[in-house]
């Protein structure tokens, strides 16, 4: 036979193998194939052929097989490269071996070859789908570093506002937001969508991105578009269950179609129950079902399913939706006018989920728990209840208000530390109000509050200044209420002249409302300290008219100071208004020594008598016992009753 005979013949028999696999036939053509490779007489590019068609044909047998016996298809292009290494279409082998092996989940040996393609193979596009390739492995393993070099690398590969460079500047995107710069990712691929929308959505990561993007900025109308044509293309993926999330909460919260809601999350509750995912389709499924319920005992189920998922997720993200799903059941099951416990566990879950690390959770945390404490909050000022003001104040720092967003809150509470004598907590907190509202009506308000800490505090520069800052606001409403400090401030220093003199300018209609109890209670203390009597009963008097006095004790001052001046008569008649539970020992003595001094002789007489046989009355039964003596000796030296 002749050669050329024998080179058409043996030509045949390579085209034979070559259209079993051009029929789809993988597996005949490369036993046709290793058959023809085991004769002797063929040519050299016969073998090339042959080993070529071999390693096509097993690429083409593992894709088919969701890439399982990669290795065989591997050594195929192996064998192809060593004996043929200057192959025309060498390149696109060593393309291939990188890309089965990086299907397959070996991306130490996929990098290994995409090295030898950037060392061999200088073109352009060897070199861009190289870097490219090397980029998504590092960005699967989360090397956003080593990612970020690859792509500047592709970058240089590709020409300016180009389909590559879009290509590229997506995949920088995913980097950015793994680095936790999500307003550049999402500026990225914002602008990649615009102009080239499919670059970003034929890849699923990255099209699951942006919608997530999308999601976080509240872009909610736009994600609810784009998760829906995600969902139809991409249902099958690992990535479609956390769109379907956001899916189903988009159309919860905008209240369109709550049934869809509810079976979605209950189809990724079902699904993906050993997933992050699956969980908070369950919570959320369970707060949707029951958003309209408040009846305790229908919302302990809930509460206990969602404290479980918490006990179980502890330290997660899980664990803080479900702390303030938890908070939010608890403000319903709970009153803020009633001081019981079940402001505790509200105010708990919430502080617990204000400090996620997922911001949506934090931000409605923070919101709904400040106005959750506020209301407690002015629940137990209203009550007067200041230790319990203060301890949850400072339990609960991560839902107090941000400064001067809640400036009268801010001022009660420190008027409740002032009150505990907590002095320089308060300070400090009045001079940052001041500091911010130092121009206003409210900044003289605060002032005379600093005003009133620095004389409970006894400062020994309280007066200076105090008055240091009336030459200052010579103008403010309140220079009567300051001056009223001052002379309160010299009460206490037992200084009652300079205290008159500091009141002798103001008047009662001068002050406000609150401070006109303080300021009869005052004059009357330094009319009872210059032993003014008649004086100090008319001022008692005054002050038992003013709101927010205590009347009980502004009668028995006022009873006292007509006692002293020797008014029995009249002191008899306010003693005897006292109500019966303030009636103590001293009352008895005074109301007897009323009626001694009134002509009630017998009356009073047998009311000492009774006082002076009281064991538990104290120094007042031996001053009834000296009284009822004096009487006594008086009846003997003859004096009249």
């Amino acid at each position: 036979m002749s050669p050329c005979l024998s080179m058409a013949a043996s030509s045949d028999r390579v085209q034979t193998a070559r259209i079993f696999l051009a029929n789809g036939n993988p597996d005949q053509a490369v036993r046709t194939a290793e058959k023809l490779l085991k004769k002797q007489n063929l040519s050299r590019d016969e073998q090339r052929e042959l080993l070529r068609l071999i390693a096509d044909a097993e690429y083409m047998r593992t894709t088919h097989q969701h890439f399982q016996q990669v290795d065989i298809a591997i050594q195929s292009i192996d064998a192809l490269l060593h004996e043929f290494p200057a192959l025309p279409q060498a390149a696109q082998y060593r393309w291939n071996r990188a890309w089965l092996w990086q299907q397959s989940g070996n991306n130490k040996q996929a990098m290994t070859t995409l090295r030898e393609i950037i060392a061999k193979d200088q073109q352009p596009g060897n070199l861009r789908r190289a870097w490219l390739m090397m980029a998504r492995i590092h960005i699967g393993q989360r090397h956003y570093a080593y990612a970020r070099s690859d792509l500047l690398q592709y970058g240089l590969q590709v020409n300016e506002k180009s389909r590559e460079q879009a290509v590229g500047m997506a995949w920088m995107a995913i980097v950015d937001k793994g680095e936790g710069r999500s307003d550049a990712s999402y500026t990225n691929l914002a602008t990649v969508f615009r102009h080239w929308p499919a670059v970003v959505s034929d890849q699923p990561l990255l099209y699951s991105t942006y919608i997530k993007l999308l999601r976080e900025r509240n872009h909610n109308d736009q994600a609810l578009h784009l998760s829906e044509d995600f969902i139809r293309r991409y249902i099958d993926t690992e990535l479609a269950a956390d769109i379907r999330l956001i899916h189903a909460d988009i159309i919860s919260e905008k209240e369109t179609n709550i049934p869809a809601a509810i079976k979605e999350y209950g189809i990724l509750a079902d699904s993906q129950a050993e997933t992050g995912v699956g969980r908070r389709a369950f919570m959320r499924k369970l707060m949707l079902e029951n958003r309209h319920e408040s009846q305790r005992d229908k919302l302990l189920p809930v509460m206990v399913a969602l404290k479980k998922v918490a006990d179980s997720n502890q330290l997660s993200k899980l664990e803080d939706e479900a702390m303030l799903d938890l908070a939010r059941l608890w403000t319903r099951i709970s009153s803020p006018v009633h001081n019981n416990t079940g402001h505790a566990p509200a105010l708990e879950a919430y502080a617990h989920a204000a400090i996620s690390t997922d911001q949506r959770i934090a931000k409605a945390a923070n919101s709904e728990g400040a106005r959750w404490l506020q209301s407690k909050l002015n629940t137990q000022l209203e009550a007067g209840h200041w230790l319990e003001t203060v301890t949850i104040w400072r339990k609960y720092p991560q839902l107090q208000p941000a400064a001067g967003k809640a400036p009268d809150l801010e001022f009660s509470v420190a008027h409740a530390m002032r009150m505990l004598m907590l002095f320089d907590a308060a300070e400090d907190m009045l001079q940052n109000l001041y500091a911010r509202n130092k121009t206003s009506i409210r900044g003289q308000k605060i002032m005379v509050e600093m005003a009133k800490l620095w004389m409970d505090r006894q400062d020994n520069d309280g007066v200076k200044k105090i008055m240091s800052w009336i030459n200052r606001n010579p103008l403010s409403i309140y220079r009567p209420e300051m001056i009223l400090i001052i002379a309160r401030i010299r009460m206490n220093q037992k200084q009652p002249e300079l205290a008159r003199q500091m009141l002798s300018g103001v008047s009662a209609d001068a002050l406000a409302t609150e401070s006109r109890a303080s300021f009869w209670l005052t004059k009357a203390e330094i009319a009872a300290a210059m032993k003014e009597w008649h004086t100090a009963a008319r001022n008692w008097k005054q002050y038992r008219k003013s709101s927010g006095a205590d009347q009980v004790q502004g009668l028995l001052n006022e009873a006292d100071a007509l006692f002293t001046a020797s008014e029995f008569a009249e002191a008899y008649k306010q003693f005897m208004q006292i109500p019966d539970e303030r009636r103590d020992a001293a009352w008895q003595y005074y109301v007897g020594r009323c009626q001694l001094n009134t002509g009630a002789v017998k009356q009073g007489t047998e009311r000492l008598q009774g006082l002076a046989a009281d064991k538990g009355a104290g120094r007042f039964a031996t001053l009834a016992k000296l009284e009822l003596a004096n009487q006594q000796a008086g009846s003997l030296l003859g004096a009249k009753p």
